[in-house]
């Protein structure tokens, strides 16, 4: 008998001490899954719509905030394309048919300042500028709000005449390569050419060169390509007449 008191004495001790214990918790840690590919794919990749542009010390700043999209977070973020175009003098932005080129990719950092300064950019010359944000699964966003960036001409600067526009550009696949080759300009004192390539949209400078003659080796089968070339002296000339190619399959 008084052993089965015993133990009955140690029961209840158990029950109370497991509830005083419970009572004391304040429940289990949330465990955050980090931003993965392939877990958060479904995601809608964020949208810079706050671009700004100033001119700073003679260059053009832009700024922007954090971009919004439906459960886009920091952690997905990558960072930012930044594409700029020239508009004619006299056309409006409306009416220009301008073509965007890639200045470059910018890595978010960890204080979130999301910030550019285009140095160069000729001051003389109207811009305008867009972003697209780039995440974590190296997916691209929508395009930002456009924000337009005016020239200005001082009146004591001598305006310098542009290079002529190379002509004769003709593109060649042969080697898994596109070759490219254009008449040299002659005209002016050229330092080197600038390519620029598109895959349908938007064009990206891919590189340049001192002669004539280019060869883009990072192509792929069964696609579609679209080049063009300016010259570049003291300032960079018009781009030169689109040509398109299409690679041959495997």
């Amino acid at each position: 008998m008084e052993i089965r008191n015993k133990k009955l004495l140690l029961t209840a001790y158990c029950l109370l001490l497991t509830f005083v214990i419970a009572c004391g918790r304040r429940g289990d840690p949330v465990t955050v899954i980090p931003y993965k590919v392939g877990i958060d794919s479904y995601r809608e990749v964020g949208v810079v719509k706050d671009l700004k542009g100033s001119i700073k010390d003679s260059n053009t700043y832009l700024t922007w905030g954090m971009p919004v999209g439906k459960g886009f977070s920091e952690k997905a973020l990558k960072g930012f394309v930044i594409f700029r175009a020239e508009v004619p003098e006299g056309v409006s932005v409306e009416e220009c048919e301008c073509y965007f080129v890639s200045l470059g990719f910018i890595i978010s950092d960890k204080k979130r300042t999301f910030e550019y300064l285009d140095k160069e950019a000729i001051r003389s010359q109207t811009y305008i500028y867009k972003l697209v944000v780039m995440d974590k699964n190296d997916r691209m966003g929508k395009d930002s709000n456009i924000v337009l960036v005016k020239g200005v001409k001082p009146e004591t600067e001598k305006v310098l005449d542009l290079p002529d526009v190379p002509t004769g550009l003709i593109a060649v696949y042969t080697q898994k390569s596109i070759v490219l080759t254009w008449d040299e300009v002659q005209t002016q004192e050229i330092k080197f050419y600038r390519v620029y390539r598109s895959e349908g949209k938007d064009f990206f400078i891919i590189g340049e060169t001192v002669t004539p003659a280019f060869t883009d080796k990072d192509v792929k089968p069964s696609k579609k390509y679209y080049y063009r070339v300016t010259a570049v002296g003291k300032t960079e000339s018009h781009p030169s007449k689109g040509i398109e190619i299409l690679t041959e399959a495997r």
